[in-house]
């Protein structure tokens, strides 16, 4: 029973890799052409180590390793539909095929980065904004504050103030949350802003 069920499984492991292999190949000679060689053929010739044109170096490579580099696929897929690829003064396939090898690595890329889990950054470090900042006032200090009266008002994107890419901070913001904190602090503690000498006379002892 266990030999049966280790067979089965290395036979479900086989296929599925040679289902894989199948459909990467049907992938790279789709629509008739051969992609790989097409790549070898009109691209490499200046997209290599040496010659590096345009930032883009393709040898070595093929439909899949350059899909596992989406920004190299990028930009080899613009300049394919602009036509920008081959140069015009270079031998050059006909249109139909170039804007089918866009497709092609299109294509590759698009399967490759559904095999990839889904990635959300993390939400990057940002200042409170006036709600937060009023918020964090009272949870602290037990003061209730109207921080519209100390700071300006918060950018906001697409209805929401509290987004990290619109809390950004200036000099001009910064000394705004200085002159708050001051202002807050002379209200919690009291009005004196220097220390002050008190003298308090005893009384004599007569007894």
């Amino acid at each position: 029973m266990g030999l049966r069920i280790i067979n089965t499984s290395f036979r479900l492991v086989v296929t599925l890799g040679l289902c894989t292999l199948f459909s990467h190949t049907l992938l790279a000679q789709a629509d008739g052409i051969d992609a790989n060689a097409i790549l070898e053929e009109y691209c490499v010739s200046c997209h290599n180590f040496e010659d590096y044109s345009g930032g883009v170096d393709l040898e070595g490579m093929d439909v899949h390793t350059i899909a596992e580099y989406p920004e190299i696929g990028e930009k080899v897929i613009k300049r394919l539909r602009a036509g920008m690829m081959p140069p015009v003064d270079q031998p050059r396939p006909d249109r139909d095929i170039v804007q089918n090898l866009a497709v092609i690595l299109e294509q590759a890329i698009d399967e490759r980065a559904a095999l990839e889990p889904a990635h959300l950054p993390a939400p990057g470090l940002h200042r409170l904004n006036r709600t937060e900042y009023s918020n964090a006032i009272r949870d602290l200090l037990a003061l209730n504050i109207d921080a519209s009266t100390f700071l300006p008002p918060d950018d906001s994107s697409h209805g929401f103030d509290n987004m990290a890419g619109t809390l950004t901070t200036s000099p001009a913001l910064i000394e705004a949350y200085l002159s708050a904190a001051g202002k807050i602090s002379r209200l919690t503690i009291g009005t004196e802003t220097a220390p002050t000498l008190a003298i308090f006379d005893v009384p004599v002892d007569t007894s």
